[in-house]
């Protein structure tokens, strides 16, 4: 899994770069220093255009980010989690830990973003003209066109109707609206989204036939947002499917402990090695003191595992990671989608520890939900 490279926070939201990010910019950067910059400005030296190139994609994916930035901000405003932005091969991404939940939220949100394009592409596109009057050089002249026109472009293909684009999310809180159905609207707007993808790909595909072999990435385009709708349709379907489950009804009771002060190789050993378990409760004379996940485990050097113990690196207890036993699960799944869970709750009810609830419990409980409902008898 890409875990990408941590930049700091803005506003209080991780900023990181996806490995694939390095070959995306690697790549805009060399087509604009030897390919398109010299086209565009002739006659300048080979470093120059490097230098344009690296700063004009520099300044590309500081669009990008602040594209992503609003997206997050305006989440943040209607009490929606945001976790981080990355930026990767395809642009950038807002990580959210629950899906809006009214129309209203999802139009602002998605719309937000590519009007913050076309705002930066017409201020580009300002510093253009200007330059351009008051006589400055193409090192500032040709970049900012260039950054305009992208921003524009960026923020139209953001807006075209297919889920899961922006465009897509737009169309998606209009049908909500008028319909009252998120399954509904999100299958019309995947919908649009899949015959979106199978175009691009169709092009794609096209492209080289006619000369045009830069088209070719509009298959890789294609893929990525077809597998994007379709996750997006899948993740509402799961999301209508849990309403009415309780955590209690979902959970598994009587989880395996670990004592906070048994060393590390101990518990790889007894615990993680044996029961396969990525996560378990640490407890020490019926009080819960937190839980120890192998990725923290991962964080250890192998020579201190005999020195350190679990309670030198377990999450201490707190509300992040604890939930009760009639929550309903549907609104506990953005603390399962935290980063801080790991995809994993302790169930706890007047300080004691009744069970453990994952993602793979929650998938378990709708299994036999469907097989209920399937041999029940017609009306």
């Amino acid at each position: 899994m890409d875990n990408g490279i941590k930049l700091g926070k803005l506003f209080g939201i991780d900023i990181s770069l996806g490995y694939s990010w390095f070959f995306i910019f690697a790549l805009i950067t060399l087509g604009l220093a030897f390919a398109l910059f010299p086209q565009m400005s002739p006659g300048l030296n080979t470093s120059v255009y490097i230098a344009m190139g690296v700063i004009t994609s520099l300044l590309f994916f500081a669009s990008v980010l602040l594209h992503e930035l609003v997206h997050s901000l305006v989440a943040k405003s209607y009490g929606i989690n945001v976790e981080g932005i990355r930026l990767m091969i395809f642009g950038g991404v807002s990580q959210l830990t629950e899906e809006p939940r009214t129309p209203r939220v999802e139009f602002w949100m998605a719309f937000a973003g590519p009007l913050t394009s076309l705002v930066l592409g017409g201020i580009f596109l300002g510093a253009f003209f200007a330059s351009r009057q008051f006589g400055l050089g193409p090192f500032i002249v040709v970049p900012a066109f260039w950054l305009g026109y992208i921003n524009i472009l960026l923020g139209v293909f953001n807006l075209l109707p297919g889920f899961p684009l922006d465009g897509g999310r737009v169309l998606r809180a209009i049908v909500w609206h008028f319909t009252g159905s998120l399954k509904r609207s999100t299958a019309v707007a995947a919908g649009l989204g899949k015959g979106l993808s199978y175009t691009m790909m169709l092009v794609g595909v096209l492209g080289p036939l006619f000369g045009n072999f830069t088209l070719l990435w509009f298959i890789l385009i294609g893929w990525y947002l077809l597998r994007a709708s379709e996750a997006g349709y899948r993740q509402v379907v799961f999301e209508e499917a849990i309403q009415g489950i309780k955590v209690d009804q979902a959970m598994t009771m009587n989880p395996e402990t670990v004592n906070p002060d048994i060393n590390i190789e101990d518990a790889v050993k007894d615990y993680f090695m044996k029961h396969r378990w990525i996560i378990y409760p640490v407890v020490e004379n019926d009080n819960v003191e937190g839980v120890i996940s192998i990725n923290k485990l991962k964080d250890v050097p192998r020579r201190s595992w005999k020195r350190k113990r679990v309670r030198d690196v377990m999450e201490p207890l707190s509300t992040d990671i604890v939930t009760s036993p009639d929550s309903e699960i549907s609104d506990i799944m953005p603390k399962l989608n935290s980063k801080k869970t790991e995809g994993r709750v302790l169930v706890m009810k007047d300080d004691h520890l009744l069970g453990i609830l994952t993602r793979a419990d929650i998938l378990r409980t709708i299994r036999r939900r469907l097989q209920r409902e399937q041999q029940r008898p017609a009306a």
